[in-house]
This record gives C-alpha cells, sequence and structure tokens, in this order.
C-alpha cells in the first residue's frame, strides 16, 4: 500500500501540483492532502501563482477512481477573493475506490469551524482527517492533520500541547493500527513532536534522517525567510505508525509543487 501526504499549500503552484497527482495517481491508494480549497463554482477565473479556490475539485478531476473526505474548518477563508463566500478552507483524504473501508470522519483539534477572525491566524480552526479500512484481516486507521501555525516559531505552547493531546486521546482510544501524516507546524525537537513517539509510535522523519520537508522551492517562493526572525524552518511535516507495520519506502523527494514536500510512504500488513 502506497500513501501520499501533501501540504498542498492551497494550488499555488498548480501546474506541477496537477502533474504530480496525475503521476501517482496509477500507484497510490492514499492521498493525505492539507491546506485544501474547495469550491463548487465552475466559472471561476484563477490567477497564476494564487489559490485556487476549487483545488479539490480540480484534482477529483484527475483521481477518477478515488473518494474524498473533505472536511471544512473555514467558510470563505479567501476574504480578498473577487468570490466572497464561494469557497471553504480544510483537509482531505483521497482513497482508492477498491479499499475496503470501515469508517470515515473528521474532527477539530484546534479551535473550531468558521472560528477565524481575521487577520488573527490564532484564531484559525485546525481538523484532522481519518479513515479505518480492512486490509489483510487487519485494521488500518489511517489519519492526516493540519495543525495550528502559531506561534511561528513551531515551539511548543500551551495550545499547541493541547491540540497534540486531543490527537493522541482519538488515536490511542482506538484499537487498529495507527497511520498519521500531516503537516504538524512543529519542529522536531519540540515535547509536541516527541509525545507521539513516548505513545509507541515510529517518527519516520527521524528514522529516515530526513533533513528537511519544506525543501529547495520554498526558498523559491519566499527568500525573504533567509533573513526573518526564524529563518527557513526545514520541518513541519511528519508521518507516525505503530511499529507492527512494515515500511518497505519511504521517502520525501525535493519536488517543486508547493512550499512543502510529499511523504511517501510504502507499507506492508
Amino acid at each position: 500500500m502506497k500513501i501520499i501526504s501533501l501540504n498542498a499549500y492551497m494550488g499555488h503552484v498548480f501546474d506541477p501540483l496537477m502533474e504530480f497527482f496525475e503521476k501517482h495517481q496509477d500507484t497510490t491508494d492514499i492521498f493525505c492532502l492539507q491546506e485544501m480549497m474547495s469550491s463548487t463554482d465552475e466559472n471561476l477565473v484563477h490567477e497564476e501563482g494564487k489559490r485556487r479556490l476549487n483545488i479539490l475539485q480540480e484534482i477529483s478531476r484527475r483521481l477518477p477512481d478515488f473518494e474524498v473526505v473533505f472536511a471544512p474548518a473555514q467558510d470563505d477563508y479567501e476574504i480578498d477573493s473577487p468570490y466572497p463566500g464561494q469557497s471553504q478552507l480544510g483537509t482531505a483524504i483521497f482513497y482508492r475506490r477498491t479499499l475496503d473501508v470501515k469508517e470515515t470522519g473528521s474532527f477539530f483539534i484546534y479551535n473550531e469551524f468558521n472560528s477565524f477572525v481575521p487577520p488573527d491566524w490564532e484564531t484559525l480552526g485546525h481538523n484532522m482527517v481519518f479513515m479505518v479500512l480492512r486490509i489483510n484481516g487487519k485494521e488500518l486507521v489511517v489519519s492526516t492533520l493540519h495543525g495550528n501555525s502559531q506561534p511561528s516559531d513551531k515551539l511548543d505552547s500551551p495550545k499547541r500541547l493541547a491540540q497534540f493531546q486531543k490527537v493522541l486521546d482519538f488515536l490511542l482510544g482506538r484499537d487498529e493500527l495507527k497511520i498519521l501524516m500531516g503537516d504538524f507546524n512543529a519542529l522536531p525537537e519540540t515535547e509536541g513532536v516527541k509525545m507521539f513517539e513516548k505513545a509507541g509510535l515510529n517518527n519516520l522523519i527521524d528514522e529516515y534522517e530526513i533533513t528537511t520537508t519544506r525543501g529547495s522551492h520554498m526558498r523559491k517562493l519566499f527568500p525573504e525567510y533567509k533573513n526573518s526572525t526564524y529563518g527557513f524552518q526545514e520541518f513541519a511535516d511528519y508521518t507516525f505508525l505503530s511499529p507492527e507495520i512494515k515500511v518497505t519506502s519511504f521517502e520525501v523527494p525535493d519536488e517543486p509543487i508547493s512550499d512543502h514536500l510529499p511523504m511517501i510512504l510504502e507499507i506492508e500488513i
């Protein structure tokens, strides 16, 4: 089974991102995606390098053999858009229709639906999406999250730790084998990340000695980060899983498709 996680950066890097999905659609079973925008308006006109309000629909068209679970966090996140009231921001899982799916769902790990009060990013809601599937007589819960980005130092804070505790409470309350992938918005040395390791989950970013989950394209998109307070923060994304799951491949290739890199996981159960 192959699973890919990616912060899609709301489709800013549109054409390379679409090529990425087309390249991987035949070999991938599950895509876990953060920073997704959804709009059913087919008449939207987009500018190059801007957010795509219907990036969810654009990806759906390129994944005809997949179902999608989309969990919106905010209506009309695009407050500066010429299309007010026509889009949602959220988190999504695309999964192949041939999978034996037992359950899907979502819940908020930080704030709540439509809690955003611009421009205060700390008020934005953040959620987690999950699915439970049967494979070779075993059950597996695959989940993805987009963590709160504040404070922007990506270090521990009471709210950030409480957010991760909600995630752990959910996972540890389930009997299935577990995979968690996503944009945590936290640095590797934080207690927030170590919480998952202490809970017995394997941290593949650490085990495979990944040196960045943000990549070279982030530097091209945001050259100003070099001289900013926190510089180029190399880590935000993580993959955790139950030690009983056999990993056959894990990579974080430097693909110019977002301001984050994709995490590509292959497993045997």
